[in-house]
């Protein structure tokens, strides 16, 4: 017995609308696109309102009284809890110089890890601005 060969019919429309169909799918579902903050944790740095007495003595305090505060011996003698001493060393280009470890100039936090860049950009506006006592 032999069977007969059967005539399979094609719908080429079906199939291309199919195609269209998953061919879209595939390139909507690969634009994902997220805030590289909300994924990685990471806070963009505002520098428009920089004070000194909100980001420049937290950073210093933070990172610098260890060494220079109130021990004038520490530190090769610069206490950085001294405004005064503090807008000096902005404005001749010593605590940028540090803090952004320039050649030339004693890397700080001396042993520690650099700053920050976002705490290091504060700096350099708060000098830029004239290192204000704000």
């Amino acid at each position: 017995m032999k069977l007969a060969p059967q005539i399979i019919e094609i719908d080429y429309m079906k199939i291309k609308k199919s195609l269209l169909l998953i061919s879209t799918m595939m390139f909507l579902s690969s634009c994902y696109y997220d805030k590289e903050e909300k994924i990685y944790g990471i806070v963009p740095c505002d520098t428009s309102n920089v004070k000194y007495s909100a980001q420049i003595v937290s950073t210093i305090s933070t990172n610098c009284l260890r060494c220079h505060g109130g021990n004038a011996s520490a530190g090769g003698g610069i206490l950085l809890g001294d405004y005064t001493v503090l807008k000096t060393l902005a404005l001749n280009g010593h605590l940028y110089g540090a803090v952004s470890q320039f050649p030339g100039f004693s890397p700080m936090p001396k042993g520690g890890a650099r700053l920050p860049d976002c705490r290091i950009a504060e700096i350099r506006t708060w000098i830029r601005n004239g290192a204000p006592n704000n």
